[in-house]
């Protein structure tokens, strides 16, 4: 199984069980031999699944910061991926088969809020474009720096 994020240009079907995320610079993915690909390219990023037990994935795309974070068993593996804020095209979630037999569930989960000021500054994110728009803000310095931090600047 592979577990990630690509563009409408990225492969979605193949007549064979291989590494189709992160095949090339349309995806990015992480297979169940806990192996990041991107652009052709791998890394080691955590331990191989078990098999023929059940594992639960959780992924977590943060647009304004830019990253792509992985959960296995509930458990944060950490960023895996970062700079998918400055792509131009749109990105999609992509599960893939890698083997015969492979069983999947899927489900959602939104994200959550640690506290109302980061609910709050989820909401302004979502109306600012950049650097220039938060300075615009008429709001305390500390707070513009809080807001900037959420779009990674």
């Amino acid at each position: 199984m592979m577990f990630g994020v690509g563009t409408k240009k990225a492969r979605l079907h193949l007549d064979a069980f291989v590494n189709m995320l992160g095949e090339n610079d349309q995806s990015w993915g992480l297979s169940h031999k806990g192996m990041l690909w991107h652009n052709g390219k791998c890394r080691q990023y955590t331990k191989s699944f078990r098999e023929n037990e059940s594992t639960t994935i959780g992924m977590f795309f943060d647009w304004h910061q830019g990253t792509l974070t992985y959960y296995k068993d509930s458990m944060c593996l950490g960023v895996a991926f970062t700079g998918l804020n400055k792509l131009k095209e749109d990105l999609f979630p992509i599960i893939c088969s890698t083997a015969a037999k492979t069983e999947m569930t899927l489900g959602l989960t939104m994200r959550g809020f640690y506290s109302l000021q980061d609910r709050c500054r989820a909401a302004i994110l979502n109306n600012v474009a950049n650097d220039d728009d938060v300075n615009a803000l008429n709001l305390p310095a500390k707070i513009k720096s809080y807001i900037k931090e959420g779009m990674g600047l």
